[in-house]
């Protein structure tokens, strides 16, 4: 098995995505997302097999009682679904360690062959060996070309 463990807000969510869903006027709950990192996610998914692991805080939002929350998370599932790059599963909520650890402890429950982490921040340094899998994704522009390559590089 191979997979992506997929940060959202700078990612998916970038300046361009919000320019769009304001200028369209859409709420919160149907925002857009940037349409050239889908097709970069679309892509990179499609050519390597991936599946979609959900390691962005917006994972918070599955666990909340909130109806604004369900709504913002189901369009995120909604559009990733539309995108054909589901969202499969989410790593674990843990109370230390931050995203490195909870990366590696999904690992270990679920091995797999390959795997690369697109995420804007550096947020690994509780776990070294996910560090190595790390793929930064300028938050300024989102997941482009030069991600996926150095992501399908990993993922193969």
């Amino acid at each position: 098995m191979r997979v992506i463990f997929l940060d959202v807000d700078g990612v998916l969510c970038t300046p361009l995505s919000v320019t769009l869903s304001n200028l369209l006027r859409l709420p919160m709950d149907r925002q857009m997302f940037d349409p050239i990192a889908l097709f970069w996610l679309r892509r990179l998914v499609k050519t390597t097999g991936a599946a979609v692991v959900l390691s962005s805080s917006w994972r918070e939002e599955l666990y909340l009682d909130e109806p604004f929350c369900r709504a913002v998370i189901d369009n995120l599932y909604r559009t990733l679904a539309r995108n054909r790059t589901p969202i499969t599963d989410a790593t674990p909520l843990l109370e230390q360690g931050g995203k490195g650890a909870e990366i590696a402890a999904w690992l270990e429950r679920h091995p797999c062959e390959s795997y690369a982490v697109l995420d804007d921040r550096d947020c690994f340094s509780s776990a070294p060996t996910v560090a190595g899998h790390w793929v930064r994704v300028p938050a300024e522009r989102g997941l482009r070309y030069k991600e996926y390559l150095a992501a399908r590089q990993l993922l193969r």
